[in-house]
Protein backbone atom coordinates (compact mmCIF):
# COMPACT_ATOMS: atom_id res chain seq x y z
CA UNK A 1 0.00 0.00 0.00
CA UNK A 2 1.49 3.44 -0.77
CA UNK A 3 2.32 6.21 1.36
CA UNK A 4 -0.37 8.90 2.11
CA UNK A 5 -0.18 11.87 3.68
CA UNK A 6 -2.26 12.96 6.83
CA UNK A 7 -4.87 15.63 6.20
CA UNK A 8 -3.95 18.85 6.59
CA UNK A 9 -4.47 20.64 10.15
CA UNK A 10 -5.21 24.05 10.96
CA UNK A 11 -2.26 26.14 10.42
CA UNK A 12 -0.56 23.75 7.99
CA UNK A 13 0.05 24.40 4.32
CA UNK A 14 -0.28 21.26 2.46
CA UNK A 15 2.47 19.35 2.05
CA UNK A 16 3.84 18.64 -1.27
CA UNK A 17 3.19 15.79 -3.35
CA UNK A 18 6.38 14.02 -2.91
CA UNK A 19 8.92 13.52 -0.33
CA UNK A 20 11.36 14.99 -2.84
CA UNK A 21 11.97 18.37 -0.19
CA UNK A 22 12.46 16.34 2.74
CA UNK A 23 15.21 13.56 1.14
CA UNK A 24 17.28 17.11 -0.32
CA UNK A 25 17.77 17.78 3.10
CA UNK A 26 19.02 14.06 4.36
CA UNK A 27 15.71 12.58 5.70
CA UNK A 28 15.29 11.79 9.06
CA UNK A 29 18.77 12.11 10.18
CA UNK A 30 19.43 15.37 7.75
CA UNK A 31 16.38 17.18 9.15
CA UNK A 32 16.85 16.21 12.85
CA UNK A 33 20.37 18.23 12.90
CA UNK A 34 18.73 20.86 11.78
CA UNK A 35 15.93 21.07 14.04
CA UNK A 36 18.20 20.12 16.91
CA UNK A 37 20.31 23.02 15.69
CA UNK A 38 18.04 25.55 15.12
CA UNK A 39 15.96 24.76 18.68
CA UNK A 40 19.31 25.39 20.46
CA UNK A 41 19.82 28.01 18.73
CA UNK A 42 16.49 29.76 19.81
CA UNK A 43 16.73 28.81 22.82
CA UNK A 44 20.28 30.15 23.28
CA UNK A 45 19.31 33.32 21.75
CA UNK A 46 19.78 36.60 23.70
CA UNK A 47 16.92 38.33 21.82
CA UNK A 48 14.08 35.88 22.51
CA UNK A 49 15.63 33.07 24.17
CA UNK A 50 13.40 34.06 27.33
CA UNK A 51 10.21 32.93 25.66
CA UNK A 52 11.18 29.14 25.74
CA UNK A 53 12.49 29.84 29.35
CA UNK A 54 9.62 27.62 30.34
CA UNK A 55 9.54 24.98 27.15
CA UNK A 56 10.70 21.78 27.06
CA UNK A 57 13.25 21.74 24.53
CA UNK A 58 13.03 18.13 23.42
CA UNK A 59 9.32 18.44 23.08
CA UNK A 60 9.76 21.79 21.12
CA UNK A 61 12.14 19.88 18.78
CA UNK A 62 10.09 17.26 18.58
CA UNK A 63 7.00 19.40 17.38
CA UNK A 64 9.39 21.45 15.07
CA UNK A 65 10.61 18.40 13.58
CA UNK A 66 7.23 17.05 12.63
CA UNK A 67 5.96 20.19 11.47
CA UNK A 68 8.89 20.74 9.11
CA UNK A 69 8.75 16.97 8.33
CA UNK A 70 5.40 17.44 7.17
CA UNK A 71 5.76 20.91 5.02
CA UNK A 72 8.97 18.98 3.43
CA UNK A 73 6.44 16.07 2.21
CA UNK A 74 7.62 13.65 4.82
CA UNK A 75 4.52 11.12 5.32
CA UNK A 76 4.63 11.83 8.63
CA UNK A 77 1.68 13.23 11.25
CA UNK A 78 2.24 16.81 12.74
CA UNK A 79 0.97 15.60 16.22
CA UNK A 80 1.53 19.65 17.66
CA UNK A 81 -1.79 22.46 18.30
CA UNK A 82 -3.30 24.16 15.44
CA UNK A 83 -0.16 26.90 15.52
CA UNK A 84 -3.00 29.50 16.29
CA UNK A 85 -3.60 27.66 19.41
CA UNK A 86 0.14 26.62 20.62
CA UNK A 87 1.10 30.27 20.36
CA UNK A 88 -1.88 32.38 21.20
CA UNK A 89 -0.67 32.94 24.77
CA UNK A 90 3.04 34.24 24.24
CA UNK A 91 1.82 37.32 22.88
CA UNK A 92 4.64 37.33 20.22
CA UNK A 93 5.80 40.84 18.30
CA UNK A 94 6.21 40.72 14.69
CA UNK A 95 9.94 41.35 15.92
CA UNK A 96 9.99 37.98 17.59
CA UNK A 97 8.95 36.04 14.99
CA UNK A 98 10.84 38.14 12.51
CA UNK A 99 14.27 37.31 14.87
CA UNK A 100 12.89 33.57 14.68
CA UNK A 101 12.74 33.73 11.26
CA UNK A 102 16.32 34.88 10.84
CA UNK A 103 17.68 32.12 13.17
CA UNK A 104 15.63 29.54 10.57
CA UNK A 105 17.91 30.88 7.79
CA UNK A 106 20.82 31.54 9.32
CA UNK A 107 20.31 27.75 10.26
CA UNK A 108 19.69 26.55 6.46
CA UNK A 109 22.57 28.47 5.39
CA UNK A 110 24.80 26.45 7.74
CA UNK A 111 23.28 23.39 6.71
CA UNK A 112 23.75 24.57 3.28
CA UNK A 113 20.02 23.62 2.82
CA UNK A 114 19.35 23.81 -0.98
CA UNK A 115 17.14 26.74 -2.32
CA UNK A 116 14.88 24.96 -3.79
CA UNK A 117 14.37 23.74 -0.34
CA UNK A 118 14.89 26.80 1.73
CA UNK A 119 13.21 29.49 -0.19
CA UNK A 120 9.77 27.37 0.21
CA UNK A 121 10.52 26.56 4.03
CA UNK A 122 11.23 30.09 4.54
CA UNK A 123 8.13 31.30 2.75
CA UNK A 124 5.70 29.23 4.03
CA UNK A 125 7.24 30.40 7.57
CA UNK A 126 6.37 34.07 7.05
CA UNK A 127 3.41 32.89 5.72
CA UNK A 128 2.46 32.21 9.23
CA UNK A 129 3.14 35.42 10.65
CA UNK A 130 -0.25 36.19 11.04
CA UNK A 131 -1.22 32.93 12.87
CA UNK A 132 1.33 33.79 15.64
CA UNK A 133 1.87 37.24 16.16
CA UNK A 134 -2.21 38.53 15.41
CA UNK A 135 -0.03 41.52 14.35
CA UNK A 136 1.60 40.59 10.95
CA UNK A 137 2.84 44.00 10.21
CA UNK A 138 3.91 44.76 14.06
CA UNK A 139 2.98 48.24 13.65
CA UNK A 140 3.05 50.42 16.99
CA UNK A 141 -0.43 50.21 18.18
CA UNK A 142 -0.04 49.93 21.89
CA UNK A 143 -4.08 49.16 22.08
CA UNK A 144 -3.03 45.98 20.16
CA UNK A 145 -4.24 42.65 21.50
CA UNK A 146 -0.24 41.52 21.65
CA UNK A 147 0.80 44.41 23.29
CA UNK A 148 1.09 44.18 27.46
CA UNK A 149 -1.23 46.56 28.83
CA UNK A 150 -0.77 49.69 30.85
CA UNK A 151 -2.84 51.47 33.48
CA UNK A 152 -3.32 54.76 33.46
CA UNK A 153 -1.69 56.54 36.03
Amino acid sequence: MPDTLPAKRAGEAPPPESSELFQAVGGEPGLRAIIDHFVDRLFEDVMIGYLFRAADRSRVKAKEYEFAARQLGAPITYSGRPIPDAHRAHRITGGQFMRRLQILKETLLTFRVPANVSEPWLAHTLSLQSEITNNALDECDPSHTNRARSTPG
